[in-house]
């Protein structure tokens, strides 16, 4: 049991954290629930109305009202089984067609590249690089720059992989979903231009045209 100043701590399934969801195996589940409740009726409201609203302005609904959810904290808990994010890539999907007017049940791939809406993936995809981008050029806090390895970390002489980040060792399926193992193949399949740009601003516009 667990105590601060003598109180005893109850231990609790789950617990809200700054808007996310912590379940006591960090499997994101009840988060994963809780925003699709939230964007599945948004996605309905949109639905009903989306004959009265052009198409720019539900654009405008789905990034003030849907996309929040997709991108909060989306580091955290969008690692993860893809059978636990299907809901989540569903509604996507579905507010994508509502935006373009387009069938139940049509393709989506030419609707988001025309509507230039990322993926759930890509969403995830860019939050790492943006992390990674941080980290290499040191803007990130102190607490996190021994957070990576490279690869001239572990030895001195020079290989074409020394300015490669290398992935953590992992036993366990959380571990496998954090960016300390995932993250490390993502951003060295960035191109060297991408990785190296100047500053945040550029490079972000550089990520626009991956």
């Amino acid at each position: 049991m667990l105590s601060i100043n003598g109180l005893a701590l109850s231990q609790v399934v789950s617990t809200k954290f700054l808007g996310v969801y912590v379940d006591q195996h960090l499997t994101w589940t009840d988060h994963i629930k809780f925003i699709s409740a939230k964007i599945a009726k948004i996605v309905g409201i949109l639905s009903r109305a989306s004959h009265l609203l052009p198409k720019c302005i539900r654009s405008q609904l789905y990034y003030s009202l849907v996309y929040p959810y997709f991108t909060y904290c989306n580091l955290v808990w969008a690692s993860n089984y893809t059978s636990r994010l299907s809901k989540l890539v569903l509604l996507q999907k579905r507010a994508v067609r509502i935006i373009a007017r387009a069938p139940r049940g049509s393709h989506t791939g030419p609707l988001f590249a025309d509507l230039q809406i990322l993926r759930f993936c890509q969403i995830n995809k860019l939050q790492v690089c943006d992390f990674f981008y941080r980290f290499d050029h040191n803007l990130l806090p102190n607490v996190y720059r021994c957070f990576f390895q490279q690869g001239s970390d572990v030895h001195p002489y020079y290989t074409r992989n020394s300015r490669s980040y290398r992935s953590v060792q992992a036993h366990s399926n959380s571990r496998r979903f954090s960016i300390r193992f995932m993250g490390p193949a993502i951003w060295n399949s960035l191109p060297l231009n991408i990785k190296q740009a100047p500053n945040l601003h550029i490079y972000k516009k550089c990520c626009d045209h991956i």
